[in-house]
C-alpha cells in the first residue's frame, strides 16, 4: 500500500527505512507513517485526532534515544509537542464532551443537570475544529525531520541499549508517583504523559511474550484512561469556572460531580500503578532481557 503526504503518493526517499536488527526500527517508521497519513485526511476532528496520537508514540520513542543522538531527539520531542499544543483548542471541546457524558453516564449528574451544563458551556465559547491547514507546513517538516532521523536513532538502538533506556523510563513512571498530590491536576498530568510514553514503549517487546505483553499493554492503557478522564474533567473544570458567574442550578452540581470523580479516578489510577510499577527497575530490566534472550534462542 503506497504512503501518502497531504494526499499525494510519497516519495521513495520518504519511504519506511527496512527494519533493523533490534525492535526499535520498524516502530518507529510504523509512527512516522501514522502522522504522514493523517496528514492526508479530510475530516479536521479525525485528522487531529490521528496525528496527535502518532506524535504521542513518536515523542515516546524518541524519549529511549540517547548516547550521541540525545539532543537531536530532544529537540525533535520539543518540537513535536510544540506543535501538538497548537492543536489542542479542538481537543479541549471534545475533552469537555467526553468529561460530561462520563459525569451522566456514572451517575454524578443528572441529565437535566447534563442537557443544561453542555448548552451552557458551548455557549460559552467552544473551540473551532480548523483541523491541520494553519500548521501544515510545520507538520510536514517535522514529519519528514522525523523519517530521516529513523535509520540513524537505530542505527544505534541495539538490544542492550533499549533495555537500559526502556529500564530508565521504567524507573520514571514509578519515581513521578512519590511526588503526585492527588488534588494537583498539574502533577497527574505528568504522571499521565509519563505512562503515555510507557505504553508505547512497551510494545516494543510485547511481542517477545504476546500473551503477558500485550496484556500489561493494555493495563497500561486503562491506566491512561483514567488518569486522561481526570485531565479531561480538569479542562471542564476550567471552562466551568471561566463562565460568568450566575445562580444555574446546574452550576454547584457539576462542581460536585467533577471533584467527586476525580477523586474516585485518583484512587483507581493510583492502586493500579503500584500493580503495574511494582518491580525495581533492575528487576524490570533483568525480565524484559529474558524475555528478549528466550526469542532470540528460539530463533
Amino acid at each position: 500500500m503506497s504512503e501518502t503526504v497531504h494526499g499525494r503518493p510519497a516519495s521513495a526517499d520518504t519511504l519506511p527505512p527496512a527494519p533493523s536488527p533490534t525492535e526499535f526500527a520498524g516502530p518507529f517508521a510504523q509512527a512516522a507513517g501514522e502522522a504522514e497519513a493523517a496528514l492526508g485526511l479530510e475530516d479536521p476532528v479525525r485528522a487531529v485526532h490521528e496525528l496527535r496520537k502518532a506524535f504521542k508514540r513518536l515523542r515516546a520513542l524518541l524519549r529511549l534515544i540517547g548516547g550521541e543522538h540525545r539532543d537531536e531527539a530532544k529537540a525533535l520531542r520539543a518540537a513535536l509537542g510544540e506543535v501538538a499544543r497548537r492543536l489542542a483548542g479542538a481537543r479541549d471541546t471534545q475533552a469537555r464532551r467526553d468529561a460530561l457524558a462520563d459525569l451522566a453516564a456514572k451517575s454524578y449528574l443528572t441529565p437535566a443537570a447534563h442537557r443544561a451544563a453542555a448548552r451552557a458551556l458551548a455557549a460559552g465559547g467552544a473551540h473551532e475544529a480548523v483541523g491541520l491547514a494553519p500548521h501544515r507546513e510545520d507538520l510536514t517538516a517535522l514529519v519528514v525531520a522525523c523519517r530521516e532521523a529513523g535509520p540513524r536513532f537505530a542505527a544505534r538502538m541495539d538490544r542492550s541499549a533499549l533495555l537500559r533506556a526502556l529500564r530508565d523510563e521504567y524507573a520514571r513512571g514509578r519515581r513521578l508517583v512519590r511526588s503526585i498530590d492527588p488534588g494537583d491536576p498539574e502533577s497527574l498530568h505528568e504522571l499521565r504523559k509519563a505512562v503515555v510514553a510507557q505504553r508505547y514503549q512497551m510494545e516494543l517487546v510485547s511481542e517477545a511474550w504476546p500473551a503477558l505483553g500485550k496484556l500489561w499493554v493494555a493495563e497500561l492503557q486503562r491506566l491512561r484512561d483514567k488518569l486522561g478522564k481526570h485531565q479531561d474533567l480538569a479542562v471542564l473544570a476550567a471552562e466551568l469556572a471561566a463562565l460568568p458567574a450566575g445562580r444555574q442550578s446546574w452550576r454547584q452540581p457539576l462542581t460536585d460531580a467533577i471533584a467527586a470523580r476525580q477523586a474516585r479516578l485518583v484512587l483507581s489510577a493510583l492502586r493500579l500503578h503500584r500493580r503495574l510499577f511494582a518491580e525495581t527497575p533492575r528487576a524490570f530490566r533483568r525480565r524484559l532481557k529474558v524475555y528478549l534472550k528466550a526469542v532470540s534462542e528460539k530463533e
